[in-house]
């Protein structure tokens, strides 16, 4: 190992801090030689180094520490008239300071004693005028000449043939305890650097030099033969030990000798976690609950426990988990437990325990009543000329007028697929009076959104089919759509918020249905929960017997789901449906007539479509009903 400096005075490495690619950062101790006449007293000074080939050159990166103090050259301690020297150098955990641990040898006797300063880590590399000494609870004085306050003061002054004082600071983190630990020799008595044992001291902050404790000596000059017993320090054993990192265990050197291992042993600590039912700091029991507090704590085994109640001892609770096998009012109150090790004891947060009867319980809300109704309606018919109307009467039950969506689609049924769509349709809404009370040719953009809501297929813009929002009086209404030629159009009756007291119960419709592309489509949404049982019919005959003219002789229904499952089909009604017929309101049939009808049940949320056609290939008159059965 060779040194680059210009000076020429002895030095030595005492601290060292390796980073990563071959890069060390070093600290040396020097004593300067010839300071006075006949005496080889020196002043110490503390300088940098810094090695780029992992440790076989040494650059001089110059003087950081260095006393401000006269010098006395009648000191009697056989080494020195002042000066800094024989120090650490500890990095702190956020990497952002080196702390330098060291012993000011001269000035007045409260300025004597080990000291701390600190430089930057991003100042590393340039570090002569960065280094800044503690003073006065402040870091603003300047390495070079600067005043310091002793973290450590001396008992006797170094001058002295007999000074009394700790020196020599080693500091390491250690990973057992989770902080820092210095070692330190003490010198007490004649000759002037006698030595009196070996001391420990622990911090878990390097940026408050108060906190450190108070140094207790754990090992005396009587277990170590002959007069050197300079320089504690130790290397730890597990992975990454050093002489800066050890952990429950290291190796303890002492003037270059290890002759024993050390073992470092954490006091008992305020336990961690007091754990009741997921850590609560209070607890609410029943009377007759089992109740169990444990306590944990970080430290060294052996420990002992001692639980409290309200200040009193608990007889015989003594382990760390105290149980209450029922608790009862007389148990309420603050509990804690108090741990103890060989080194000491640590007391427990308090924890409130209150034992009461638990209220009754609340009975769960009834779920609410499933609601389903009518939500769209719509029919698909082929209208033959530009005189024919397509017919759409639906009844509301509310109890005011009610907002429906309605709409005539036309020209845009060719997206899909429909063949001979309406060129252009129209639409118009009559009240039960036959007043009429909304139209519409072409509609409007502005009612996109509101039928993008009810799920309606869009349409586009500027086309010439026909839509209304309108408010519909309670009770019936009736839709017309006429076309301009003739063609197929579909007819949708949309109830945005439908409810148990405003709902459409009925809708029925009248057109042409024969076979093939002249049946008859109804399509039917249910919306809401649960279901919805629901009158389905086809009148041909009964629509002769009112006078229509040309009137389906046999028409036949089938309902098919959305993925075209038929789920009820009819040519002839049933007798047995007479009394359905009759809690729908709707009309009652001739015997024996040939028109259709079924019930049958829907599952909210199911779309579903009617197919109606003649069942004797003559295409007819017919009307479409549907009704809500209760």
């Amino acid at each position: 190992m060779s040194l680059e400096t210009s000076n020429a005075w002895p030095h030595w490495i005492e601290s060292v801090w390796p980073e990563d690619d071959q890069v060390l950062w070093g600290w040396y101790h020097c004593e300067p030689v010839g300071l006075f006449p006949d005496s080889t007293l020196t002043a110490p000074k503390i300088g940098a180094v810094v090695s780029l080939d992992g440790g076989r050159t040494l650059r001089d990166l110059g003087i950081v520490l260095e006393s401000g103090d006269p010098l006395d050259p009648t000191a009697q301690n056989g080494y020195f008239a002042g000066g800094h020297g024989d120090f650490t150098v500890m990095l702190d955990r956020e990497r952002k300071y080196f702390y330098f641990f060291f012993d000011n040898y001269g000035g007045a006797k409260e300025t004597q004693g080990v000291c701390v300063a600190r430089l930057a880590f991003e100042d590393r590399a340039n570090p002569v005028g960065k280094v800044w000494k503690y003073h006065d609870g402040q870091w603003k004085e300047p390495g070079l000449g600067g005043k310091m306050t002793p973290i450590l003061p001396v008992v006797q002054r170094w001058q002295s043939r007999a000074p009394d004082a700790l020196w020599g600071p080693s500091v390491h983190w250690n990973t057992h305890l989770n902080c820092f630990v210095m070692l330190l020799n003490r010198a007490q008595g004649e000759p002037g650097w006698s030595q009196e044992g070996v001391y420990v001291s622990f911090s878990s902050d390097l940026s408050r030099p108060g906190a450190w404790t108070t140094p207790r000596k754990i090992l005396d000059r009587e277990e170590f033969p002959g007069w050197y017993f300079f320089y504690p320090q130790v290397m730890g054993l597990e992975a990454g030990g050093s002489d800066r990192r050890a952990g429950a265990t290291a190796r303890l050197y002492v003037g270059g000798i290890s002759k024993w291992e050390i073992d470092f042993i954490a006091p008992p600590g305020p336990p961690s976690s007091l754990q009741v039912n997921g850590g609560a700091t209070a607890l609410t029991a029943a009377p007759g609950e089992t109740v169990a507090l444990t306590a944990t704590t970080a430290g060294s085994a052996p420990f002992s426990y001692q639980w409290f109640k309200d200040g009193v001892a608990l007889p015989q609770a003594t382990a760390a988990t105290f149980t209450l096998a029922a608790a009862s009012p007389a148990d309420a109150g603050a509990y804690w437990v108090t741990v103890t090790n060989p080194l000491g004891s640590a007391e427990s947060p308090h924890l409130s325990l209150a034992v009461v009867v638990p209220p009754a319980p609340t009975p769960a809300p009834a779920p609410p009543p499933e609601e389903s109704f009518l939500s769209n309606l719509a029919v698909r018919a082929v209208l033959p000329s530009e005189e024919a109307v397509l017919t759409l009467g639906f009844v509301t039950q509310s109890t005011a007028a009610k907002t429906l969506l309605l709409r005539a689609v036309g020209p845009t049924l060719a997206q899909f697929g429909v063949e001979n769509p309406a060129a252009d349709a129209r639409l118009e809404v009559y009240d039960a009076a036959a007043v009429r009370i909304g139209a519409n040719e072409d509609w409007a953009a502005e009612e996109a959104e509101a039928f993008a809501a009810v799920g309606a297929f869009a349409l586009p813009s500027g086309s010439a089919d026909a839509a209304l929002r309108l408010q519909v009086p309670a009770g019936a209404a009736t839709a017309q759509v006429r076309t301009s030629g003739g063609g197929a159009v579909l007819a949708e009756i949309y109830d945005p918020l439908p409810t148990s007291r405003s709902k459409v119960v009925n809708f029925s419709t009248r057109g042409l249905a024969g076979e093939g592309s002249q049946v008859l489509v109804v399509g039917l949404s249910v919306g809401g929960t649960g279901s919805k049982r629901v009158l389905i019919r086809a009148l041909g005959p009964q629509l002769a017997a009112y006078g229509v003219v040309g009137a389906a002789a046999d028409p036949s229904l089938e309902v098919l789901a959305a993925n075209q499952t038929r789920l009820a089909a009819s040519d002839d009604w049933s007798p047995e449906l007479q009394t359905v017929f009759a809690a729908a309101g709707a009309p009652a049939l001739v015997p024996g007539s040939r028109d259709a009808a079924v019930a049958l049940t829907l599952a909210a949320g199911s779309r579903c479509t009617v197919v109606v056609r003649s069942a004797d290939g003559l295409p007819g008159e017919v009307l479409c009903e549907i009704y809500e059965l209760p």
